[in-house]
C-alpha cells in the first residue's frame, strides 16, 4: 500500500514539476522582447546542423546573453534537435567533470555552453570575455566561428519589456532614464516597481537596487585601489592612464588602467576607457551615497584635471577635452537636457573662410524665412576670424556657424550695425569697455541649418567652443550669449551663474535674451568651483569668491537663499541619509543651523529623524 501511495505520490509530483516547468517557461518568453538580428545570426550559423559551427557569444554581465540561449535552445528542440546545456558556474574545472557534464553527444546535437570563460579549452557559447586571440590565428576556425556581441535592446524594446513585466505607463520615463536599454538593469527595475508602485509616481533607484545591480554587473575588485580607479572611470567622461596617474601616483597608473581596459563592461575610444551607462550610473550612485565625502574629492580632482587638460590642449584636441570637462555636469542635480551627444566626430569644426561669405549669409536667409540675419553681414566682414563653421563628418554639408567675438570693447559703430550690441551699450550705460587687458567675449550667432536653438551634435559643439574660450581666454572680463529660446534655455544659463537681459525685437520681429556673466566678479576658478558645488548639494550651494578658493575648506559647501522647490528636495535628501553622517553633514538645510555641523552634532541631529529639526535647531 505504501509503495503503491508513494508511487502515485511520485508521479503526482512529476507532473506538478512539469507543470511548473511549463508555466515558467510560458513566462520566460512572455518577457523576452527583440534580439531578431541575434536570432537571425543563430538561424543562419547553426541552421539545420548539417555543418559544424560555433556561435561566440561574448559580452558584460547582464547584457542577456543566458537569457538568448534560452530561444536558441527552444528553435532547437523545435526542430528535433538534441539539446545539450551546461553551465561554466556549476561545472568543476576539469576535463573529466566537464565530459561527465555533456556526456554524449549525437551528431548534429546543439551544445550550448554558458558562462564559457570558466570552461574554455563547442556549439553555442556564451561568456563575458571575447574569443582568444588563438580562434583567430587558426585559419581553421575561419568560417567556422561566428562571434556576437549583442548590445543594448532598442528603444522600442526596452519599453516592451518594462511593459511585460508590469511596469505603469507613468514610470517609464522613470524606469529608463535609470536603467537605460540595459536588459538585467530593466528587469531588475520592472520587477521592484512593478511589485511596489502601482500609481504613476515618479521613481527613483534605492541603495539596494544600486548595490544588486553593482554585485551582478560588476561582482568583487582586486582591492579598494581598484574599485575606486572603477569610481574614477564611471565619473569622469573616459578614463586615461594620465588622470590614473593625476589621482594615484605613478607606481599604481599603468596597472590599474591596464586592469580597467580588460573589464568587460568597460570600453575604448579615441579619448580613453569609459564603462556601460548603467555600470556608470551605479558606480557613481553608489559612492556619492556611501562615501558623499569621498565623492567630493573624487569630483574636485577630476574636474581640476579636465580644466587643466582644456587649456593645455591645442588644435581639434581643444573640443573633445572641453567635452570632457563639460561632462562633469552630468552629475549635477538635474540631469541636462541641453545637450544631445550621441558619439565621436558626427560633426567637425572648421574656420570660416573667406570665400564661404554668400554661403554663410545664405544659410542664414534660409534659416530665418528668407529674412536677413541682422548685423551678420557686419561682423564677416569686421570680425571674420571670430566664426567657425560646422560641417558633417559624413557628407560634409554646412551645418551651421558661430560667431564668438572677442574685443576690449564695443564701439558706436558697432552698436548701429547690430541692434543687439546696441540694447547692451544702452544697458551698460554707453560704455562696454573691458578693463586695461581685459577683453569681451560676445557669442552673437549660435544658427544651425535644421533644429532652431534646440540641442542637437552642432548646437552642442558650437556650446563646446564657448565653453573652452571661457576657460582659455587670460583676463575675461565679460561674457554673453545671445539666444533668442529663453524659456527653454534660462534654466541652465542660471545654473551656470548667468544674468539675462531682455535684448527685445530685432527689426525682423524676432526676440533675443543676452544671457551675460561678470567674470571680475567671479573669475573663472571661482566660477568653477561654484558650479562643482552646485552639482553635490544643489542650485542653493554657496558661490565661491576669489578669497574663498584659499580657505582650507574651500570656502563651505552652502549657504544663501533656497527657492521652493530646493527647500523640499533637501528636505527629502536630509530625510533619506538621515542615519549617514557623511551625507547628512552636506545637506544645505543643517549646513544653515546655527552652531556648525560638527560629527557629535551630526550624530544628534540624526539620530531621530522625526525629531531632528527640533533638536538641531535647539541645541
Amino acid at each position: 500500500m505504501s509503495d503503491t501511495l508513494a508511487t502515485f505520490a511520485g508521479s503526482v509530483d512529476g507532473e506538478r514539476h512539469r507543470r511548473f516547468g511549463s508555466h515558467l517557461a510560458r513566462s520566460r518568453k512572455r518577457v523576452f522582447v527583440g534580439r531578431r538580428e541575434e536570432l537571425a545570426l543563430y538561424r543562419t550559423t547553426i541552421g539545420d546542423g548539417s555543418q559544424a559551427a560555433v556561435l561566440y557569444i561574448h559580452g558584460p554581465g547582464g547584457i542577456g546573453k543566458s537569457t538568448l540561449l534560452r530561444p536558441f535552445a527552444d528553435e532547437a528542440v523545435d526542430s528535433g534537435r538534441h539539446v545539450v546545456e551546461v553551465d561554466g558556474r556549476t561545472t568543476e574545472l576539469s576535463p573529466e567533470s566537464f565530459q561527465a557534464v555533456v556526456g554524449r553527444v549525437p551528431e548534429g546535437s546543439v551544445l550550448l555552453i554558458d558562462t564559457f570563460e570558466r570552461c574554455q579549452g563547442l556549439v553555442v557559447v556564451a561568456g563575458r570575455e571575447a574569443p582568444s586571440t588563438d580562434w583567430y590565428i587558426d585559419p581553421a576556425w575561419d568560417e567556422t566561428l561566428h562571434v556576437l556581441p549583442p548590445g543594448d535592446l532598442t528603444d522600442d524594446d526596452a519599453l516592451a519589456l518594462i511593459r511585460a513585466r508590469g511596469v505603469p505607463p507613468g514610470l517609464h520615463a522613470s524606469v529608463t532614464a535609470f536603467a537605460g536599454r540595459y536588459p538585467l538593469a530593466l528587469s531588475l527595475t520592472a520587477a521592484v516597481v512593478a511589485r511596489r508602485m502601482s500609481s504613476s509616481l515618479d521613481w527613483s533607484p534605492t541603495p539596494n537596487i544600486v548595490e544588486t545591480l553593482l554585485r551582478r554587473l560588476v561582482g568583487s575588485t582586486p582591492s579598494s585601489l581598484h574599485r575606486h580607479a572603477l569610481e574614477v572611470c564611471a565619473h569622469a567622461m573616459t578614463t586615461t592612464e594620465d588622470l590614473l596617474r593625476n589621482v594615484f601616483g605613478d607606481e599604481h597608473a599603468a596597472e590599474l588602467f591596464d586592469w580597467l581596459r580588460g573589464l568587460p563592461f568597460v570600453e575604448s575610444g579615441p579619448g580613453g576607457v569609459f564603462p556601460h551607462d548603467v555600470v556608470r550610473e551605479a558606480l557613481d550612485a553608489d559612492l556619492r551615497w556611501r562615501d558623499f565625502a569621498g565623492y567630493q574629492k573624487m569630483h574636485r580632482r577630476v574636474r581640476e584635471y579636465a580644466v587643466e587638460q582644456v587649456r593645455r590642449a591645442s588644435g581639434p584636441s581643444v573640443l573633445m577635452a572641453a567635452r570632457a570637462a563639460n561632462y562633469l555636469m552630468h552629475h549635477g542635480p538635474f540631469k541636462m537636457a541641453y545637450r544631445s551627444w550621441r558619439g565621436n566626430g558626427e560633426v567637425y569644426e572648421t574656420p570660416y573662410p573667406l570665400q564661404d561669405w554668400s554661403v554663410v549669409v545664405e544659410m542664414a536667409k534660409q534659416v530665418r524665412g528668407g529674412e536677413p540675419l541682422h548685423g551678420l553681414e557686419y561682423w564677416l566682414d569686421r570680425r571674420p576670424q571670430a566664426f567657425k563653421l560646422y560641417r558633417s563628418s559624413a557628407t560634409g554639408p554646412l551645418l551651421g556657424f558661430l560667431a564668438h567675438l572677442e574685443c576690449d570693447r564695443f564701439t558706436a559703430q558697432d552698436a548701429t550695425a547690430d541692434p543687439v550690441v546696441a540694447v547692451l551699450m544702452d544697458h551698460y550705460g554707453g560704455d562696454m569697455s573691458a578693463p586695461t587687458g581685459g577683453v569681451l567675449r560676445l557669442a552673437r550667432f549660435l544658427v544651425q541649418a535644421e533644429g532652431g536653438e534646440r540641442p542637437s551634435p552642432t548646437f552642442d559643439l558650437m556650446r563646446l567652443t564657448v565653453l573652452a574660450d571661457w576657460l582659455r581666454t587670460d583676463r575675461i572680463a565679460w561674457s554673453g550669449r545671445v539666444l533668442s529660446d529663453r524659456e527653454f534655455w534660462e534654466k541652465e544659463m542660471s545654473f551656470l551663474g548667468h544674468e539675462t537681459i531682455d535684448a527685445g525685437r530685432t527689426p525682423d520681429g524676432r526676440s533675443h535674451t543676452v544671457f551675460v556673466k561678470d567674470w571680475q566678479a567671479v573669475p573663472v576658478d571661482a566660477w568653477l568651483e561654484t558650479l562643482s558645488r552646485r552639482v553635490l548639494f544643489g542650485p542653493g550651494a554657496k558661490a565661491a569668491t576669489a578669497a574663498s578658493l584659499t580657505a582650507p575648506d574651500g570656502g563651505g559647501p552652502v549657504g544663501g537663499e533656497l527657492t521652493g522647490n530646493q527647500w523640499d528636495e533637501v528636505v527629502r535628501e536630509l530625510f533619506r541619509a538621515w542615519n549617514h553622517e557623511d551625507v547628512l553633514a552636506a545637506n544645505p538645510l543643517l549646513q544653515l543651523v546655527s552652531g556648525g555641523t560638527s560629527p557629535e552634532r551630526v550624530r544628534r541631529c540624526g539620530s531621530n529623524s522625526w525629531t531632528w529639526w527640533s533638536h538641531c535647531a535647539t541645541t
